[in-house]
């Protein structure tokens, strides 16, 4: 909802907003309204002061309110910073290596008179400095605490002895790193797996998901996560899940088969290749809106196939039936078409025949819902078979549960996404330059983040999840729009003892 709001804001301002654009100023108007040194264009003050006469107007309070409220009120009465104060006389913030400034000068106001604070963090999980979380306000705890005691919890209770050792030589290169130790057994070797592309390296890891509980080395799905450092590296692994059936979610929503518009396009596909699919057909009878909203509400009670539609209608007056009419010829046309077409033109041409895409981006954030169609169709570019062999790759249809459903499933996660969690078995996925440190930390010239050291903060993250098993994988190749680049593994790979690791075939 706060990027929704934004984005009104910067139109009653004059300032439209395309979705990449909105992504960088709604990170800018954070740090602006957090604090007041950070230097913003007059039209970005603008934008923040109309901003926030909305939320006022509206009666919200966004995640930057919820600190900068509490710190003006505190400033203009120091009589109610008294009370809070009083009211909370110990305090205690974990996680403390990602507090921004404006989160440790609220803390430092309410622990001031009786100085009972316990801080809690590990400064090789900073994973937030994008979002003005500041390592210095732990490593420089005692300047402003000089009284505070120190205890060191360097013991690992988690993870075997082999995946401690791994960690322990990826924190070696940061200065503040601080060696772990464990006395778990030493468990299994890692594995390094080095694919010929994304897609390859999506097959080993859900052939080595279905290994390991056919072999039952894992009970439970539940106990395997896949973490990915760019939403764009999903797509592949859940059509490589589907095709072995099995399981999954993705957290945070970056699933591209969950997205409406992807659901909605392949429901026009499966109608272009059996008209009689029901199912398919109460999804998009009036996506794009045809007036059906009505016949919608019907079918999606009692659905019905296409050649049904006209007696289901036949009573309901001219205007209706003649859209009826052509949704039926719309369909027929498509189902025409489908015997020469392959999925990426007959793909183009639903789009085009039914206006959907034009629609869709004149809808909220279109843009980016525009570029998830992009991405499906990408993928029906690499479809080795025809229309038919390509949707039962995909399984995506409205009745199955076994992607959707609340069983067990395999995890995907950003790394940011899994901080805290664990897993007995974990595959961190493209550990290559450009993805994991990512491309923007090597190429960054503004000087804001410390870059690699941040990316590095990002993989030590990621492999310390596992309990017992860990899995790391690259690609030789990668795509990039209509071409394939190389890809070079990664820099923090030099840092492991790979002598230490099996390799994957």
């Amino acid at each position: 909802e706060a990027y929704s709001l934004i984005r009104h804001a910067a139109d009653e301002c004059g300032n439209g907003l395309d979705d990449a654009s909105l992504r960088d100023v709604v990170v800018r108007l954070e740090h602006y309204r957090l604090d007041d040194q950070f230097q913003v264009s007059p039209d970005l003050q603008r934008l923040a002061e109309h901003y926030e006469e909305l939320l006022r107007r509206r009666g919200i309070v966004d995640y930057p309110a919820m600190l900068a409220l509490p710190l003006r009120l505190f400033a203009a009465r120091p009589d109610v910073l008294r009370l809070y104060q009083d009211s909370y006389r110990f305090l205690l913030a974990d996680e403390f290596q990602d507090v921004s400034a404006s989160q440790y000068t609220l803390l430092r106001a309410l622990s001031e008179p009786h100085r009972n604070l316990v801080v809690v963090g590990d400064p090789l999980q900073t994973l937030f400095a994008w979002r003005g979380a500041d390592i210095r306000f732990l490593l420089d705890f005692h300047r402003d605490f000089p009284e505070a005691r120190y205890i060191s919890l360097d013991q690992n209770f988690r993870s075997t002895g082999r995946i401690v050792e791994l960690a322990n030589a990826l924190a070696a290169a940061l200065p503040y790193s601080r060696p772990l130790w464990t006395d778990n057994p030493p468990g299994e070797r890692a594995v390094l797996h080095i694919a010929v592309d994304e897609r390859a390296e999506a097959c080993f890891v859900a052939e080595e998901i279905a290994r390991l509980r056919a072999g039952q080395v894992i009970q439970n799905l539940e106990e395997v996560a896949i973490l990915f450092r760019t939403n764009l590296q999903v797509y592949e692994l859940t059509v490589a899940l589907r095709e072995h059936h099995l399981p999954y979610h993705v957290h945070g929503g970056g699933d591209l088969f969950s997205r409406r518009e992807v659901r909605d396009t392949v429901a026009y596909l499966r109608l272009a290749h059996n008209p009689d699919d029901a199912m398919a057909l109460a999804r998009i009878v009036n996506v794009p809106p045809r007036r059906l909203g009505q016949l919608a509400e019907r079918l999606r009670e009692r659905p019905v196939p296409a050649r049904e539609l006209r007696t289901v209608v036949a009573t309901s007056g001219s205007r209706v039936e003649a859209s009826v009419d052509g949704l039926v010829a719309l369909i027929e046309g498509l189902h025409k078409e489908s015997k020469r077409l392959d999925p990426a033109a007959l793909l183009d041409l639903a789009l085009e025949r039914t206006g959907y895409r034009d629609w869709l981006a004149s809808q909220c954030e279109g843009a980016s819902r525009c570029a998830h169609l992009a991405a499906l169709r990408e993928l029906a570019e690499q479809a080795d078979g025809d229309l038919g062999a390509w949707l039962a790759q995909l399984q995506l249809d409205d009745e199955a549960p076994t992607v959707r459903g609340h069983g067990e499933r395999v995890l995907l996660t950003t790394i940011h996404g899994a901080k805290g969690g664990e897993w007995r078995v974990v595959f961190v996925v493209g550990v290559e330059e450009g993805i994991l440190p990512h491309a923007r930390a090597l190429y960054d010239r503004t000087g804001a983040s410390c870059g690699v050291e941040d990316e590095l903060r990002v993989a030590y993250v990621a492999v310390t999840r596992p309990r017992e098993r860990l899995y790391l994988t690259c690609c030789r190749q990668r795509r990039n729009g209509e071409r394939h680049d190389v890809s070079y593994p990664s820099r923090f790979l030099r840092g492991l003892p790979v002598h230490r690791m099996d390799r994957a075939a």
